[in-house]
């Protein structure tokens, strides 16, 4: 798109002026970036993909090729062409900015001939000494792939997409060219496989980024750069940090020692104390508070279903301490009310229902019934406080109950007693 305001066409300008690949920078793309292979006959004449010289070989697996040096795997097979690709990026500067330059190399390497890559450069990122940062790149085109391009595009100012944070995380040129900022707040030539454009945004606006590299504490720093929420434990717990570096802490498992932070808080513990937030053994401290956790977990579950508990009962005693003691029968079968929240469950379960999971006891316009004929009990009532018409019998398992026209009888004519006892 056209840049929109003398900045970017400022930058657009800038990306005219940078110069294009060096032959060292071609020949390092070629050499580290993609995979070389020696293609062997059933005679034992071999053939190096990458400068096409032929010797008689029987080495198995990795070899180095007689003529150029490189190091290649041996195949055994009739093939006479291989084709592959790699993104690779060049980092370096331009006025006060930082550039992080996207370059495809694309290989077509054929049998018995040298190899002559072609290379295309897909996008560049600048960043500000602000830390933001502008993208100039091809035209991405629909398809399925996220670095489907529009090769014959100008490189001009284009959003931020997938596409270019994945090339940009690819292949790193190892002679880098930073600005005097950024050399300045601890860049020391490597980006040590942190996303370039992240880590050099970070060390421009994060004074704790710039911390951690000047300490060359990489593992702190690449966890500062994975992603914002790691970021902001870094931000939280920063004073926790500084007493563990001062009492000789080595972070090697960051991911770890964080969750192990993070229990320690929990549990109430001073994550200001060396002897805590220091452990000699981090794996052993991690599970010894695993287990804490999961313990307290339980209790805190247990006291949260003992309050609820409690809860329920005041209301279920406000709604059904009427009914309480109730009973009616007509010889042969006898109906209770069910006067507890024990009950309830102790009924569903052995009936096989959902009375006391569903929470029936705080329903306020039904009442629960359970009917017997002797010790049997033979179905689970549930009736309407406004007309105690029969809502749903159910037997075993939510049967259909035989005795759901007697139960109505009995109910039917004890509706007077019911209705003065909710009048009550």
């Amino acid at each position: 798109m056209k840049p929109r305001n003398k900045k970017q066409q400022h930058i657009v300008e800038l990306s005219g002026r940078l110069r294009p690949l060096t032959t060292p920078q071609m020949n390092w793309a070629l050499n580290s970036t993609v995979s070389h292979y020696g293609y062997r006959l059933k005679s034992g004449m071999c053939t190096c993909m990458k400068c096409g010289h032929e010797w008689f070989g029987t080495r198995k697996g990795m070899c180095l090729c007689p003529e150029c040096g490189t190091q290649i795997e041996i195949k055994d097979t009739k093939e006479r062409v291989i084709r592959d690709k790699s993104y690779f990026n060049v980092i370096t500067t331009i006025e006060d900015y930082q550039v992080v330059r996207m370059f495809l190399m694309m290989v077509e390497m054929r049998k018995g001939m040298k190899v002559k890559p072609a290379y295309l450069e897909i996008g560049q990122y600048f960043i500000d000494p602000k830390g933001n940062k502008t993208v100039v790149g091809l035209q991405r085109t629909l398809g399925y792939y996220i670095d489907s391009f529009a090769f014959g595009s100008p490189l001009e100012i284009r959003c931020d997409n997938e596409a270019f944070q994945r090339i940009s995380d690819e292949w790193v040129y190892p002679r880098i060219k930073v600005t005097d900022t950024i050399k300045r707040n601890g860049f020391k030539g490597s980006c040590h496989h942190i996303h370039p454009v992240t880590l050099f945004q970070e060390l421009l606006t994060n004074p704790k980024a710039e911390t951690l590299m000047k300490a060359n504490d990489i593992e702190l720093l690449r966890y500062l750069c994975a992603r914002p929420a790691y970021k902001s434990d870094i931000d939280k717990y920063w004073n926790t940090i500084k007493i563990a570096k001062r009492n000789g802490y080595k972070f090697k498992d960051v991911r770890m020692w964080f969750d192990y932070i993070k229990m320690l808080e929990r549990m109430g513990k001073d994550i200001n104390s060396p002897s805590l937030i220091a452990p000699q053994d981090l794996k052993t401290a991690h599970d010894e508070y695993v287990e804490k956790v999961n313990r307290q977990r339980v209790k805190e579950q247990k006291e949260a279903n003992r309050k609820k508990a409690e809860a329920d009962q005041a209301k279920f005693e406000e709604l059904k301490s009427r009914y309480f003691g109730m009973a009616m029968t007509d010889g042969e079968i006898e109906i209770h009310s069910i006067d507890t929240i024990d009950d309830y469950y102790k009924i569903g379960e052995s009936q096989s229902i959902c009375c006391g999971t569903a929470k029936y006891f705080l329903k306020e316009s039904t009442l629960t019934l359970t009917a017997y004929i002797g010790n049997k009990q033979i179905a689970t009532i549930e009736i309407s406080l406004d007309d105690y018409h029969i809502i749903q019998c159910r037997a075993f398992a939510n049967g259909i109950c035989e005795y759901t026209e007697q139960i109505a009888g009995i109910i039917n004519a004890n509706k007077k007693m019911i209705a003065e006892r909710k009048r009550a």
